[in-house]
């Protein structure tokens, strides 16, 4: 394992002064970031992934594996023995700054409820604060591509602890996870905005950053909250019978989603047929019932669609 911090960056509003040879960022636009905590490595790496309105608030899944680079992202795990990973972002509109935060989950693979609220609450002046010094030194590349920042800016405004003056010191939100090289990381993305803001706001979801480092290409993505959910297989817990009726309870179930339950006299051949109506999930547990169970022997299984 080795050591990281991964961030986005979502900068805004007036045009940004580079403190580096590097181009300065584009406004509007999401950046990710990552620096190694352990400071053992000479750069940092920045990817511009592009306009915010691309990636937040749409009805699909955005892929942007092609923005990134494992070779760049090596280069900054250097020889570091765990890795942590977080996304953090900044809009700045005139001057009512708004603000991006990500969260690693408590259960991976798991979204978080849509319109739920997380972090803590926070205040006008936090969120003023905490804009300035992210924005005002943070280097970017063009438009789809990453660059390894020897200036290492991203370490500096974001996250490189819990002093003044830069991301996590002015909010007091840490973004930071620790993650496997070789593992799949999700995090949850949090927005609070500032436009009316007189006193404290929540953060409200957004949706979710999957970084998959398994396998030979690693895959970046989005999922907004309109983004339709990932069907898995139903999971059955629980079969009782009364009668000739037979009640079956599933987890894994997906909201809006249907499933039908389905039976069987013989598992050798099979003949599966549809029993009962299909059920639309309104949480992970969804009801099936067979209210014609009469006959000796009866498979069943739930097929989601």
């Amino acid at each position: 394992m080795k050591n990281f911090i991964t961030a986005a960056l979502l900068v805004g509003g007036a045009v940004l002064a580079s403190q580096s040879a590097l181009a300065q960022a584009t406004a509007n636009n999401l950046y990710m970031g990552f620096q190694n905590q352990a400071g053992n490595a000479n750069e940092d790496y920045i990817i511009n992934l592009g306009a915010a309105s691309n990636i937040v608030g749409g009805s699909s899944v955005v892929t942007l594996s092609s923005d990134f680079s494992i070779s760049d992202f090596n280069a900054v795990l250097s020889t570091s023995s765990n890795v942590q990973g977080g996304v953090v972002g900044v809009f700045q509109s005139s001057s009512n700054p708004d603000m991006y935060a990500t969260q690693l989950r408590s259960a991976l693979g798991t979204p978080a409820t849509p319109g739920s609220t997380a972090p803590a609450p926070t205040s006008k002046s936090i969120i003023n604060d905490a804009a300035s010094p992210v924005l005002g030194g943070l280097d970017g590349p063009a438009v789809g591509t990453g660059v390894l920042d020897t200036g290492k800016s991203w370490e500096s405004v974001v996250e490189p602890g819990t002093a003044p003056l830069n991301f996590y010191g002015q909010s007091g939100v840490n973004p930071d996870s620790t993650i496997a090289p070789a593992s799949v990381v999700y995090e949850d993305l949090w927005y609070v905005a500032d436009n009316s803001l007189s006193g404290v706001s929540n953060w409200i979801y957004e949706g979710y950053f999957t970084l998959d480092l398994t396998g030979g290409s690693p895959k970046l993505t989005f999922t907004p909250t309109n983004a339709p959910a990932t069907l898995v297989p139903p999971v059955i817990v629980s079969v009782t019978k009364t009668g000739s009726t037979v009640t079956l309870i599933s987890t894994n179930a997906v909201s809006t989603h249907s499933y039908q339950l389905q039976y069987t006299a013989s598992l050798n051949p099979t003949n599966w047929i549809n029993v009962g109506s299909s059920q639309v999930a309104g949480t992970t547990m969804v009801t099936n019932t067979d209210t014609s169970a009469t006959s000796t022997n009866r498979f069943y299984r739930i097929m989601a669609q």
